[in-house]
């Protein structure tokens, strides 16, 4: 991206008390970029960063009391994208490669357009059979009357909730003359079950999640394909220090799997040349790595492949201490900090085989501060591993 410079707005409660609405626009400084390329022939052009991005979460429609809607998207130019093709566990990361057809990364300036309708419905069973949303009461962050709540019996305790995600993406590669483009459009179906004390900032408790995404083809997209997932999180709350306010040990495992992948055949069969295989998920898809959630020292989507499994684990403290504590000049409430400490594991595979997916893992270490800004949490990140290091910027807990 370059240097970039961009404005935020974050606002809660601003139509419906559980909706956040988070807007964003930035633009970035111009750099040098291949503008065509064939075997023969490249030149320089310049292009810059600039985009949008628009998310509304928690909307509650007024013909149902338990249904949730969350419309998230971003429309995007960048001038030095990277796209792991060849993203196996055993690829080696080339960014300055001395042939420039080299394909890790393939790096080129495009955009990369995105968005995602969410339907989240909550069910009638423990925590929500009579209330559809707890009626959570906080304290500069931290919920207090929520003692006796987080852990107990799935399904009797805690909330279950039903979702259906539709999701549109376009990726384009404006390095090549014929600027083809990687287009997936489709639905996900997911069922999840949160058993902690506060969904947003989890202190103890569980939460797991299964999913099934599918590209059916439609449309413009590039070719079908399916993916399973499923992740598992547990948080452990410990006795506070003298100086912080919540003391959190929290553990995250997942793993992913795209039946459809066929990799013994091509999406172009005429082509000896394609690269991509028949129903394969494009790289942000399915069973991946890298990027601000998983394996955080490495580029977004770092590794794909048919098959991956991940682990984290991370200290989360707040401390007493908040300088941003009523600054009536502060236009964003700034309820706590937080810093944490953090490490991961994973690796992708080409077939889903538990020894395989356990050995010669991928790992990284980070430490993060983090706030609830307008009771959103906001992290800043540093993360390290054997690629280098990586910074992000991201609104959520990671899990």
């Amino acid at each position: 991206m370059g240097l970039t410079t961009g404005l935020v707005g974050i606002f809660n409660g601003f139509f419906q008390p559980q909706m956040t609405i988070v807007a964003s626009a930035f633009v970035g400084e111009s750099q040098k970029v291949p503008k065509f390329y064939d075997e023969q022939n490249i030149k320089d052009d310049e292009a810059r960063t600039s985009g949008i991005f628009l998310g509304i979460t928690g909307y509650r429609p007024s013909f149902s009391k338990r249904m949730f809607l969350t419309m998230l998207g971003s429309y995007a130019y960048y001038p030095n994208q990277r796209l792991y093709l060849d993203g196996g566990h055993d690829s080696e990361r080339e960014l300055e490669p001395e042939e420039p057809g080299e394909l890790t990364p393939f790096k080129t300036q495009g955009y990369n357009n995105w968005m995602k309708v969410d339907f989240r419905y909550v069910l009638p069973l423990g925590e929500s059979k009579d209330e559809v949303l707890p009626v959570i009461k906080m304290r500069r962050g931290i919920p207090v009357n929520r003692d006796d709540v987080g852990g107990g019996r799935p399904f009797v305790t805690g909330q279950t909730i039903f979702g259906t995600e539709l999701f549109y993406t376009k990726w384009t590669a404006d390095r090549l003359i014929e600027e083809p483009s990687i287009n997936t459009n489709g639905l996900r179906l997911y069922l999840e079950h949160d058993n902690t004390d506060y969904p947003d900032n989890p202190s103890r408790g569980y939460d797991f999640k299964a999913q099934l995404s599918s590209d059916f083809g439609w449309g413009n997209s590039s070719q079908s394909w399916n993916s399973l997932e499923a992740k598992y999180s547990h948080y452990f709350e410990f006795d506070n220090f003298s100086w912080t306010r919540q003391n959190v040990i929290a553990f995250n495992s997942w793993t992913a799997y795209s039946p459809s992948w066929d990799k013994s055949k091509k999406l172009d069969s005429s082509n000896p040349n394609a690269i991509f295989d028949a129903h394969q998920p494009p790289m942000w898809e399915g069973a991946r790595l890298g990027g601000w959630n998983r394996m955080r020292a490495y580029d977004s989507n770092r590794f794909n492949d048919k098959a991956a499994l991940y682990f984290a684990a991370e200290y989360r403290i707040i401390p007493s201490l908040n300088p941003m504590r009523d600054q009536k000049w502060n236009p964003i409430p700034i309820d706590w900090f937080q810093t944490v400490l953090f490490a991961e594991a994973g690796r992708v595979a080409p077939e889903y085989d538990v020894g395989t997916l356990l050995s010669d893992m991928k790992y990284d270490v980070g430490f993060s501060v983090r706030a609830l800004a307008a009771k959103m949490p906001i992290r800043f990140e540093m993360a390290f591993g054997d690629e280098g290091s990586t910074m992000w910027v991201m609104i959520e807990q990671p899990f």
